[in-house]
């Protein structure tokens, strides 16, 4: 059902976005940044290289989420032909990897089992999150018609997706046999709400700061699948186990081109 809802409101979204478009009154802008996750969305605690907490390994609401990428795409029309106020339609995507601590991690934990494994290998998961919104934006420019401060408040949903974690081993030096364990993580759909602001220079180059929260929801093990590459054979085990509740807060800093 969520599923559906997002899919509905993405289509909404594109919808207005084309309508805009037809309008004398509309304007778009296509930005790109960087993002930083903050709050426990961006923590995980490691003791001697053992990661004690994080949402994807215990019933903890760390993220472990490290620095990424941003990209978004929005949509506005002034209303009623007021030149500073206008309602906004938006499409916004994250990409987190995990942090460094993590990925340390990672590391240290292949370097401990290489004695007793020929080969260890851990691919842990990413997080993307998609979210779409709609809201006000209002341009105030400045004596200098060449710079204009604009700020933005919006609400809406977010659509999030984390890639499956997997560990490649080969059990023991003795043994040629060679397994892959897989964990598949349900997407799900949040509620979300942004806020952002910045400087528009010579009516198209865009700076801004904005910050994103992107709603909790509950991280899910939909599935756990072993898997021999010797001979090819897999067993999967269907569950619904929780890994915790996750709470994405992000800061962007976006550079734009406003259409």
């Amino acid at each position: 059902m969520k599923k559906r809802l997002f899919t509905i409101f993405a289509a909404m979204t594109l919808m207005h976005v084309v309508a805009f478009s037809q309008s004398a009154d509309f304007y778009g802008v296509v930005h790109f940044g960087g993002n930083v996750p903050v709050g426990n969305f961006s923590k995980a605690t490691v003791n001697n290289g053992v990661v004690e907490k994080w949402g994807l390994a215990d019933e903890s609401s760390y993220g472990g989420a490290g620095i990424g990428t941003y990209a978004g795409l929005l949509g506005a029309k002034r209303i009623g032909g007021i030149e500073e106020l206008s309602v906004f339609v938006s499409l916004d995507f994250f990409f987190n990897p995990l942090n460094k601590s993590l990925r340390d991690h990672k590391e240290q934990y292949e370097v401990d089992n290489i004695n007793t494994h020929d080969k260890y290998e851990q691919s842990f998961p990413v997080y993307f999150n998609i979210p779409m919104f709609a809201g006000c934006r209002y341009d105030f420019y400045t004596s200098n018609r060449n710079i204009s401060i604009f700020s933005q408040l919006g609400i809406g949903a977010d659509f999030r997706i984390i890639t499956d974690y997997s560990i490649y081993w080969n059990m023991y030096k003795q043994s040629s046999a060679a397994y892959r364990y897989m964990e598949e993580y349900r997407n799900k759909v949040a509620f979300a709400a942004m806020a952002g602001a910045g400087a528009i220079f010579f009516d198209r180059i865009q700076v801004g700061l904005q910050y994103h929260y992107l709603g909790t929801a509950r991280v899910i093990s939909d599935s756990e699948t072993i898997i021999n590459e010797e001979n090819g054979s897999s067993k999967t085990i269907p569950m619904a186990n929780s890994r915790g509740r996750l709470t994405p807060h992000l800061i962007s800093l976006t550079v734009g081109y406003v259409f």
